[in-house]
């Protein structure tokens, strides 16, 4: 594997000229024809006349002109000047001229010059000159470096860790393998607040300060947007624990201590997954198991390394979403909804549910989302679990409408995430389920991800326009967790905002989340929003709720999730069922 440390290929031409022989205008040909026959290797000479006059002979033009026609060519030309016979417009560049360029500026020359040497102005060393098989050689490995390096970072990038990575498991013998996935933790904070120029400094300062904690024989890379990677390997008779932690700690070490080079705000720590091989190694296997510890020590609060040992082959035991385990289950039926109500807490009565994901694995039993969504995530398959969600969630609303009249949800919550979002026709879709079904744009709200990057949300802003344009609501999900909601409810296009569990959970212990709740309620009905109030568990907490006026409200307190016949059963009962909490 390439050290690091390693130097890219010069990119410009002065790097990789060499010195030239020279000589003045004046010099008879004989005399420049026993200087190539003294020196086999001398490929051309240039021709000096002054600054402004400079000429190039290359060895097989010259040789061809010596023995001219019947060989007598020396004999016609011995006493002529060779400034009669050069070169007087060669290709001449600045050294500090790309390879690149040079390169195109060649391939345009007629095509009987076009593989002339190159003339290389040097302030250091003067003239020097690059022949043309060496310049493209150059551009070559330079091309080829290229398609293995991260442009911004200057790291190894995704195919060329890959690469690596399945190429250290084939031959790694007794080694244990190791892999390190590093994701900073404010990176979307980051681009919010101060830009994407500053997000880029970031990820090059971080890319700096890993390769600063590297060993010989690490290699770095950047695998994704603010996602980094070190392959490594471990001598089979090492603890493997305690070093493994060690290796984690190291690289996460090196990203919490201030770059005094970035600007204020704009650092960031990071989250660090460890995978080790077990007895046999499998590049995929263990990328992916690093990849989720890193998820695990992020969803524990961040700036934490999470350790798995003895990797196997089989992620599917452990991952039933990686690769296409969920196209799958999407293809197979094993996939159903499940609905948690949203109460009305002035009238006590069910006005709305939120759709949520469920798979009924054939070995594993039921799953929730926490089992799957995250490895769903990393193999690409979100959107098609969206759209999945979507049709039935609509699908199953239209016939609650057509079934019990007025006793039906008002509207039916289908979450989309940052992938869906993304989508060129997301609209479109959306607009298509709700036609396939018969279903009112009205009775349809779609959630959407607070923690998205505020550039995705808002390259998403005419879709929504249009979707709002039909009569289908837009609510902030989890309103109040990340540090930009309120530029979101500036520039989007939305109906309704949900407060955050979090500080529903502690707003009867915690006076700031308490004033959260009543911040964002106010706000909300100023701004004529919708609002409701997340993960109500305990009585308390609905009673604050009830208190603050937040209008709506859904947690386990007030009911969990259901099956949609169950369902049914709840939405028909003349039961309050705020007020039976």
């Amino acid at each position: 594997m390439r050290a690091i440390g390693d130097q890219p290929p010069a990119i410009t031409v002065g790097a990789i000229a060499r010195p030239v022989t020279w000589v003045t205008a004046d010099l008879p040909c004989e005399d420049l024809d026993r200087q190539f026959r003294a020196d086999p290797q001398l490929p051309c000479v240039v021709v000096w006349a002054g600054a402004r006059d400079i000429g190039l002979i290359g060895r097989q033009s010259f040789a061809h002109l010596m023995s001219g026609p019947f060989g007598y060519g020396r004999a016609l030309w011995a006493r002529t000047p060779v400034g009669r016979v050069a070169d007087w417009n060669p290709l001449i560049v600045a050294a500090d001229a790309p390879v690149v360029e040079v390169c195109e500026w060649a391939r345009r020359r007629d095509r009987d010059r076009r593989y002339d040497d190159i003339i290389v102005l040097d302030p250091q060393l003067g003239l020097r000159r690059i022949s043309a098989a060496r310049l493209f050689e150059a551009l070559a490995h330079l091309m080829a470096v290229q398609a293995v390096t991260d442009p911004l970072s200057g790291l190894a990038n995704r195919a060329q860790f890959l690469d690596q990575l399945n190429a250290a498991c084939r031959d790694a013998g007794d080694d244990r393998i190791v892999v390190v996935y590093l994701d900073l933790d404010r990176m979307k904070q980051v681009n919010d607040a101060l830009g994407h120029n500053a997000g880029d400094r970031l990820i090059v300062s971080a890319a700096r300060r890993l390769i600063g904690a590297a060993w010989p024989g690490e290699l770095v890379a950047r695998v994704g947007g603010d996602e980094f990677a070190v392959l490594g390997r471990l001598p089979a008779h090492l603890a493997v624990a305690s070093v493994a932690l060690t290796i984690g700690e190291r690289f996460r070490a090196a990203l919490a201590n201030t770059d005094v080079a970035l600007p204020t705000g704009a650092h960031s720590r990071a989250s660090v997954g460890v995978a080790v091989s077990g007895v046999r190694a499998d590049g995929h296997t263990l990328l992916t198991e690093a990849d989720m510890a890193m998820y695990q020590a992020k969803q524990q609060g961040g700036d934490a390394v999470r350790v798995v040992l003895g990797v196997g082959q089989q992620l599917e035991a452990h991952h039933p979403g990686a690769g296409h385990g969920l196209a799958h289950a999407i293809n197979d039926g094993e996939l159903l909804l499940h609905y948690q109500p949203i109460v009305d807490l002035r009238a006590g009565r069910v006005t709305g549910v939120e759709a949520l994901v469920r798979w009924r694995h054939p070995r594993h039993g039921l799953l929730g989302p926490d089992a799957f969504l995250a490895d769903a995530e990393r193999a690409n398959q979100l959107p098609a679990l969206d759209w999945w969600i979507l049709t039935r969630a609509c699908s199953d609303a239209a016939r609650w409408s057509a079934a019990l009249g007025p006793l039906a949800p008002q509207f039916v919550n289908v979450n989309l995430t940052v992938d869906t979002l993304r989508t060129a026709d997301f609209d479109d879709r959306v607009a298509a389920a709700l036609s396939a079904s018969g279903l009112h744009p009205t009775r349809l709200c779609l959630e959407l991800p607070e923690s998205a990057d505020l550039t995705v949300l808002t390259e998403a802003i005419p879709g929504l326009e249009r979707l709002r344009a039909l009569g289908v609501g837009i609510t902030l999900d989890d309103m109040g967790a990340g540090s930009s909601t309120l530029r979101h409810l500036s520039v989007l296009p939305i109906s309704g905002i949900k407060i955050d569990k979090l500080f529903v959970g502690g707003m009867v212990d915690n006076r700031s989340d308490h004033a959260v709740v009543r911040l964002l309620t106010d706000l909300g009905r100023n701004l004529n929003l919708a609002v409701v109030a997340e993960g109500v568990e305990r009585p308390a907490q609905l009673e604050s709720l009830r208190a603050l006026n937040v209008p709506h409200a859904q947690g386990f307190l007030l009911s969990p999730p259901r099956p949609a016949d169950d369902l049914v059963g709840l939405l028909t009962t003349k039961t309050d069922v705020a007020a039976a909490r």
